[in-house]
């Protein structure tokens, strides 16, 4: 738990220097880095305070909330190519609402091909192009 408070903050950190330079000039890599909270998911909006959240780091490193449960996994980018790694989860069990919502995240999340950034919020597509995934950077 000490770990992941320390990560978060490292996050944080990382974030808040990368805002004070110009967006224009960030590589697709360094505009996804952060803490992001998933908004929606397939189209259809997340249960409110449900903490299903993804922050990506610099050593690409993926972990978060899958709603109810932590995940960790790497991450590759090429452009706005995504690849995500097999995703490893702790194995909590919550409301059946948010088990549910979790594991179509999880779903979602291992089909994202491609992402875009646009007014600090993120689309991830799977490979036809359908949106699985939007996040907003906090």
């Amino acid at each position: 738990m000490k770990y992941i408070k320390r990560l978060v903050l490292l996050v944080a950190i990382s974030t808040i220097l990368s805002a004070c330079n110009s967006s224009s000039a960030l590589t697709a890599p360094e505009k996804l880095l952060g803490i992001w909270v998933v908004s929606s998911i397939q189209g259809k909006p997340v249960i409110t305070n449900s903490k299903a959240q993804l922050v990506f780091t610099e050593e690409n490193k993926l972990s978060g909330s899958a709603s109810c449960n932590n995940i960790s996994t790497r991450y590759s980018l090429q452009n706005n190519t995504l690849k995500i790694a097999p995703i490893a989860t702790t194995r909590k069990m919550c409301a059946p609402s948010l088990m549910k919502q979790e594991a179509i995240l999880l779903q979602s999340l291992s089909k994202v091909k491609r992402f875009e950034i646009h007014k600090e919020e993120l689309s991830m597509f799977n490979q036809q192009g359908s949106l699985q995934l939007k996040a907003k950077r906090i």
